[in-house]
């Protein structure tokens, strides 16, 4: 072979090489993008034709709307303003993220945005007028492109798109006419009854007056909050979304995996976030989900411990409680696994009991079986104390829940971590509802436990989408099955995976 590759003239390899190249860099879109977010014309390596978001097509955002409005009186308006670059000290801003409930209506990235929704007797059912930053050479020339007016109505589907200093006066003029008016800032127990509001118009008005006067007229008592008709669409997620949760929940699936065999004596819980970090990242996570929980030994015994400060020790189990966030929606997982590779007789006592709860109630999240929240919390609480007594704990009333398992088993998950906060836990679970299953067992050092248990933490949680009458677990990927926890902290299952895509031909993975 290499008497072979010396005998091959250098220089039409070379060229051919260059060649190459050129043909990519001419079929590539134009650097910088004209417009402030991806689109396809701009992103062909991201986002398909006909999608407006990634995984999400724009006829998919027209749908959303349409929904929401064809459940209003005719003349009811709704107001949905979008969110603003925060600041973490003087001039050094955070990563934006966009807020959630207008990101949902109308797939727009941008800060310092706004839509307007206006119920008429058009064929289309409504009017959108679209409030965004307009074109500034000037500043474009610093912070990179905005999309503008002009391209926010030829790709975002507005009817109009004005600038968004003209949203206080465009108000004023709409709002006395409204026959209901439903705002995203209408302020709620915990907020003043314009502060809030006001504080949101006032970086939108060209003066204090329009922000003092659009203040007073959202924050009338006849005026309704957004939030609970948004989220009420948002809770059952459609097979788009579906598809974008089951990523997410790959990549930190598959993450969890990688950081399990990462793991090892002398390392600390800071490196494991990293690493998982990284891996999602690298998979095309644009963020994490939330903060972390590292936690090694009995700092596990803090439901939320966030420090991740300390070194794992030999024979300690580490708590991982980590997700991300992938193209606008979350996975939510935790694992917990031996520091050394295999568990210690009570570690896996503890964690089967715990594997076994979580298992269980899965099985449950179906809609045939008419369940909510509520009662599979319970049920959780019944099977994790039989676990309990199988393994010699003595409980007497009131300690599984307040002290050994003193959280919830669960909440919804979607676009946000703790997603649409407005479902009742009392509802009736139905396809397309994503929720978190997430049993645990928390050990202190006490008398009343059996003493080889003490100091032990185990949580193990997946993403579920609700079905007819099977669940989907999102978050697959992720090892949980002992002998597969132990096989990723030895490199076994790592080895095998790798085996196994040897096997595979060229073409058999796709975008999902």
């Amino acid at each position: 072979m290499l008497t072979i590759l010396r005998a091959l003239p250098r220089r039409p390899l070379t060229r051919s090489l260059a060649s190459l190249a050129s043909s990519i860099a001419s079929a590539a879109p134009p650097k910088p993008a004209p417009y402030g977010q991806p689109l396809p014309s701009t992103h062909p390596h991201m986002l398909r034709p006909g999608e407006l978001t990634l995984g999400l097509s724009a006829l998919e955002y027209e749908l959303r709307r349409a929904q929401l409005m064809s459940g209003l009186d005719d003349g009811s308006v709704v107001v949905c303003v979008g969110g603003r670059v925060r600041m973490m000290s003087q001039e050094i801003f955070y990563s934006f993220r966009q807020s959630t409930d207008f990101l949902y209506l109308t797939g727009f990235q941008e800060p310092d945005s706004a839509v307007v929704l206006q119920k008429d007797s058009s064929p289309r059912g409504f009017k959108m007028t679209l409030f965004v930053r307009e074109k500034d050479p000037d500043v474009e020339q610093w912070d990179g492109a905005r999309t503008g007016t002009l391209a926010a109505v030829e790709h975002f589907m507005a009817d109009e798109a004005l600038p968004t200093h003209h949203l206080p006066s465009y108000l004023r003029s709409v709002l006395p006419n409204a026959r209901q008016v439903y705002s995203s800032h209408k302020p709620g127990r915990q907020t003043s009854t314009r502060r809030t509001t006001k504080s949101i118009l006032e970086y939108l008005a060209p003066n204090r007056s329009d922000a003092d006067a659009v203040a007073s007229a959202l924050s009338s008592p006849g005026v309704r909050a957004l939030g609970p008709l948004v989220q009420k669409l948002r809770a059952r997620k459609s097979s788009a979304e579906a598809r974008l949760m089951r990523e997410a929940g790959r990549v930190g699936g598959e993450a969890m995996g990688k950081t399990m065999r990462f793991t090892e004596p002398g390392r600390t819980e800071a490196q494991l976030a990293a690493h998982f970090e990284y891996a999602c990242a690298m998979q095309g996570s644009e963020r994490q989900a939330y903060v972390p929980v590292v936690a090694s030994g009995a700092n596990a015994l803090a439901v939320h411990y966030t420090f991740n400060n300390c070194r794992l020790n030999p024979g300690e189990l580490v708590l991982m409680d980590a997700g991300c966030e992938l193209h606008g929606y979350t996975s939510d997982i935790t694992r917990t696994w031996p520091v050394s590779g295999t568990f210690s007789p009570a570690q896996r006592d503890l964690y089967q009991a715990v594997l076994n709860v979580e298992k269980a109630c899965i099985k449950m999240c179906t809609a045939d079986r008419r369940t909510t929240l509520n009662e599979i919390h319970r049920a959780s609480v019944a099977l994790l104390g039989e676990e309990l007594r199988q393994l010699g704990f003595e409980t007497r009333h009131g300690e599984l829940e307040k002290i050994l398992y003193p959280h919830y088993i669960g909440h919804p998950l979607g676009m946000d971590l703790h997603d649409t906060p407005m479902f009742d836990r009392s509802t009736r679970l139905e396809p397309g509802h994503v929720i978190t299953i997430e049993p645990g067992l928390y050990v202190p050092t006490d008398s009343r436990f059996p003493k080889h248990f003490h100091g032990l933490g185990v949580r193990i949680e997946d993403d579920v989408l609700v079905g007819e009458d099977e669940p989907t677990v999102l978050t697959t990927e992720a090892p949980k099955e002992i002998v597969d926890v132990e096989g990723a902290c030895l490199g076994l299952l790592e080895a095998e995976t790798e085996r196994a895509g040897k096997g595979k031909g060229k073409g058999s993975e796709g975008r999902t």
